[in-house]
């Protein structure tokens, strides 16, 4: 059980506060529509449905982050550190900023998406509250080196990319704040525990879980799903 916390911590320090508010329907169902995932001048560029217009095969990775300047809150269970908020924010074309905030830890992480995977290349904490973090350069995140793979495609059933695995497509999930169709789920296995993340195109993750078995009869599971997701 001490090897699973520390796991955990890994996985859920810096993350908190949990956060009820009722949501309208309508605005859900079409919040992905209404708002423009990327900076001003490359809205016009938009590919749909996340395939890129001159090869419909080719996924655009970057819908799998949810939208700019939202604000998404995860509600947790089994653990004080799985209840948190993500504030998201779009930095280029490119780069793609998460501010991840407990109520008493903030952090930071960068993801680079290349053409076919999404890669983290910053994971830092941040002092002071996090409306005041300042982003870094484009040219300094350029020459960073990557950290950890995020995903990586195609999005089938048996993609592997360092120590995850996509184990399931088209699912559906049932959460806080909408039913989703079409989500994926990677998983990463260790001794005794597994991780799984569960993924939909223009909302990236909403929901986390993870499994520790102390023995064939006793599972030990922490989840963190979504709740609600605010414009800002």
């Amino acid at each position: 059980m001490k090897k699973f916390l520390i796991i955990i911590s890994s996985l859920f320090v810096l993350y908190g506060c949990n956060h009820d508010k009722e949501k309208d329907s309508e605005e859900t169902s079409s919040l992905s529509e209404n708002i423009d995932r990327k900076p001003p001048e490359q809205v016009n560029k938009e590919p749909k449905n996340g395939q890129n217009p001159e090869n419909p095969a080719e996924i655009d990775f970057m819908h799998y982050f949810k939208p700019a300047e939202s604000i998404a809150t995860f509600i947790g269970d089994g653990n004080e550190f799985a209840s948190f908020t993500e504030k998201t924010t779009y930095l280029s074309s490119n780069y793609v900023a998460t501010i991840i905030d407990n109520g008493g830890a903030v952090t930071m992480k960068v993801y680079r998406v290349d053409e076919n995977e999404i890669l983290l290349v910053m994971d830092k904490l941040v002092e002071g509250m996090p409306e005041d973090a300042d982003y870094p350069k484009i040219e300094d995140l350029d020459k960073l080196p990557v950290l950890d793979t995020f995903l990586a495609g195609p999005i089938e059933v048996g993609t592997t990319f360092k120590n995850w695995s996509i184990i399931e497509t088209d699912s559906e999930l049932v959460t806080p704040y909408q039913t989703f169709d079409d989500v994926f789920i990677i998983e990463e296995t260790g001794d005794g525990f597994k991780n799984r993340k569960y993924i939909v195109e223009d909302y990236g993750v909403v929901k986390t879980e993870a499994i520790m078995s102390e023995n064939s009869s006793e599972q030990f599971i922490v989840t963190s799903t979504l709740e609600d997701i605010s414009l800002h």
